[in-house]
């Protein structure tokens, strides 16, 4: 469609359509603005908004569409509030430094999922204080950096989840963002085809973030729903389960992927990501609707009395081979998340500016 349609046209249209994120993006921005009154004044309703409703949503739309993700997540917009407000522009951040900034945002992910169970799932102040703290840093570095590379393609947390299962998505959006690239981190994940953790030129950091989300996010997962709320913070099992499992999943991946081509190799990624995102969801639905191991944990409504033990399965088993045929069957075009904004000129240097002026 873009390319028979007039440049000018197309302009405008993309103009429309940010326009449209850019509303949606406020409104969310003032629904989570709620979320933490909620979790300060009715921290059980909160809870419930944010852990049961918001965040099992997620995963399914980081494997379907991403780009929504990115355009419409209250955390990455409050990090672009000091660009698109203040004007602020910032440094460019090395690649290397963005390559630690991406490590850092998996280990942050994998300490601050355990400590779910601990204070997180149970705990609305400690829920409002990983809130407010994860945008307070999110708007200080987007002061300090250009873009999205130090957050949103960066420090995340979610950032890393976001390439594991975003491989192919459904459609590309307008970039509700960035109205003109500043290239400011290469390659750019939001309008490089076929992202995936460890892209880019082949670092040690990059294939250690790469290892670690693919190898060992499925065991992650896995062990992470052996564990109750409510457990100690120095308690085994709350961090040998995930860890555990995490070791299993990471070795297998090594011994699997170690002596394959390339081709071969990213069919295997490819299947590692689709078992983390199958493994959740079998997991966490049925405890959304009171069949989880724990009675109680991760419960958005109580509907045993409605909903059969084999309604349950079929739904497990229907949501594991949609995810399987989606990301594993399905062989789709590579496409971005979302369209590359024009690309902005660089600042003119007093030398230019003579010339210019000479001319």
């Amino acid at each position: 469609m873009a390319c028979c349609t007039p440049p000018s046209e197309f302009a405008s249209r993309a103009e429309y359509s940010m326009v449209v994120w850019r509303w949606i993006q406020w409104v969310l921005l003032a629904l989570a603005a709620a979320l933490v009154v909620a979790l300060f004044v009715w921290p059980h309703i909160g809870l419930h908004a944010f852990w049961n409703i918001l965040i099992p949503a997620a995963p399914a739309l980081l494997v379907l569409a991403p780009g929504v993700w990115r355009n419409i997540c209250p955390m990455g917009t409050a990090s672009q509030l000091p660009r698109r407000l203040l004007g602020c522009r910032g440094s460019q951040l090395s690649s290397r430094w963005n390559q630690w900034c991406g490590l850092l945002g998996v280990m942050l992910l994998l300490m601050a999922v355990p400590l779910r169970h601990v204070w997180f799932n149970t705990g609305g102040l400690a829920t409002l204080g990983l809130l407010v703290g994860a945008a307070l840093v999110a708007v200080a570095v987007s002061v300090c950096w250009s873009g999205k590379a130090a957050w949103c393609a960066g420090l995340c947390p979610i950032h890393a989840v976001e390439r594991l299962y975003g491989s192919s998505p459904l459609m590309t959006v307008t970039n509700g963002h960035c109205r003109t690239c500043v290239r400011c981190t290469t390659p750019c994940p939001d309008a490089s085809p076929a992202v995936r953790p460890g892209m880019g030129s082949s670092t040690g950091l990059r294939s250690a973030t790469a290892m670690l989300m693919y190898g060992g996010f499925p065991g992650f997962i896995w062990g992470w729903f052996q564990v109750p709320d409510g457990v100690s913070v120095v308690a085994w099992a709350t961090w040998l389960w995930p860890f555990g499992g995490m070791a299993v999943t990471l070795a297998c991946y090594w011994l699997v992927r170690r002596h394959m081509t390339s081709r071969t190799a990213r069919r295997v990624d490819i299947m590692f990501a689709c078992a983390s995102v199958t493994c959740y969801y079998w997991f966490r639905l049925p405890s959304l609707i009171g069949y989880g191991p724990y009675p109680g944990d991760g419960m958005l409504m109580n509907l045993r009395s409605l909903v059969s033990p084999g309604a349950v399965s079929a739904m497990q088993f229907g949501t594991s081979t949609f995810f399987v045929w989606w990301m594993v069957i399905r062989r789709p075009t590579p496409k971005p998340w979302m369209y590359r904004p024009p690309v902005e000129a660089p600042p003119m240097t007093s030398r230019a500016i003579m010339t210019v002026g000479m001319s």
